[in-house]
């Protein structure tokens, strides 16, 4: 009698405990954060000079090991259309300054000093949103955000771990005389850029047809992400972008950019302007492409005539991974580009380089770089050599 109790007292525990069970809701899950992302990538190299021109620095150092870039990436995304991106970049910067020398009270001369050391820049800060529609998709940054041509090149040619591409890097290649009296001597022009990798601004990228055809527009300060806090006198100009992309087919692009930046808004004539075009193919074992650009840049004093400059630039571009071919990771690259002052009829720079490497692992890379960079005077004064800059590096990428 008392087992039967007993099991009827275990059967009706068992049958409230289910009904509770039934009744009781479940907890609530407490929706996870979205995590950040974090990431790194990190240019190293080896250099050597063969052959040194007064073009180049003279007091360069001729052999030496280097930490070209180093970045870090911070990546959330904070809801299905909004996120935010923050990237660090760690660079050199040189440092000179001149110091008067008096010897005996009689003597005195300048001695120059120079240091390199690494410093944290803010390359990327910005928000952005992404949404899709029917017939397009539309992606909008704001803050400090990469500017539209400089970075569609570098994605598509995967080129920027050996060199940047020469709208980046235009004063390797494009010239002018400060004033009239330098015009006849090389050994005095001063270098010219046109355009930043990264500004403060936004940007709006309108993709339709099955980014068949991308447009792309920017405004932003004009003085790129090392200056963005600057303020120089009179530059209250700012610089806007118009880019347009067409795929006729998968992974060719063919595109047309405008750029035009105000200097000095107090006077007129003074802006960098340019434009042009290019065409680009991009797989992810070959990519080859080629931009023609035609920059103008014109400066004006109070009172004075505006002095302008009108450039060509040219730059081309093969990057190849040879898996498919020889069943190994091997890279080939190459490169062909000039610029030209039409204004001066005397300053054309050219530069050509190739290179031979390995994928050595995932996220790591290294390429045998020969570069060669070469002034086409036609008039050379006694300060100018108009021989090449030619140097053979060992580069290499990490990605962690």
């Amino acid at each position: 009698m008392k087992f039967v109790k007993s099991m009827v007292l275990v059967a009706g525990l068992a049958i409230a405990t289910a009904g509770f069970a039934q009744e009781a809701k479940p907890e609530e899950k407490v929706p996870e954060k979205p995590k950040v992302e974090v990431g790194g990538l990190a240019y190293l190299e080896w250099s050597k000079e063969l052959n040194h021109s007064k073009l180049g620095d003279p007091d360069e150092n001729t052999n030496t090991f280097a930490i070209k870039r180093v970045y870090l990436d911070f990546k959330k995304k904070l809801d299905d259309i909004w996120s935010v991106r923050i990237t660090t970049d760690v660079g050199q910067v040189e440092a000179k300054s001149d110091k008067k020398y008096t010897e005996t009270g009689t003597t005195t001369s300048n001695v120059e000093s120079r240091t390199n050391y690494y410093t944290v820049f803010l390359k990327y800060a910005y928000v952005e949103a992404k949404q899709k529609f029917d017939i397009a998709d539309v992606k909008f940054q704001f803050g400090m955000i990469g500017t539209p041509l400089i970075g569609f090149v570098d994605k598509q040619s995967d080129y920027r771990w050996l060199e940047q591409n020469y709208v980046d890097q235009a004063k390797t290649l494009l010239y002018y005389a400060a004033t009239p009296a330098d015009v006849a001597d090389p050994g005095k022009w001063k270098t010219q850029s046109i355009d930043h990798s990264a500004d403060m601004g936004l940007s709006l990228e309108v993709s339709m047809f099955y980014k068949l055809l991308t447009l792309t527009g920017a405004y932003t300060n004009g003085e790129g992400y090392k200056y963005a806090d600057e303020v120089k006198l009179g530059d209250d100009g700012k610089a806007y972008y118009g880019m347009a992309t067409i795929m006729p087919v998968k992974d060719l692009y063919i595109f047309g950019i405008y750029r035009n930046q105000d200097t000095n808004d107090k006077i007129g004539n003074n802006y960098i302007r340019q434009m042009g075009g290019g065409i680009v193919y991009s797989d992810e074992l070959f990519k080859i492409g080629a931009m023609y650009l035609l920059p103008e840049v014109s400066t004006k004093a109070t009172g004075a005539s505006a002095v302008e400059n009108k450039y060509k630039l040219f730059d081309s571009w093969l990057n190849i991974r040879l898996d498919t071919i020889i069943s190994m990771p091997v890279i080939v690259v190459g490169r062909y580009a000039f610029g030209e002052n039409k204004d001066l009829d005397k300053s054309k720079v050219t530069s050509w380089a190739a290179g031979l490497g390995y994928h050595v692992a995932n996220g790591l890379r290294a390429v045998v770089y020969y570069q060669d960079i070469k002034a086409d005077f036609k008039e050379k004064s006694t300060s100018f050599t108009g021989d090449s800059d030619r140097k053979i590096f060992v580069k290499t990428e990490v990605k962690f």
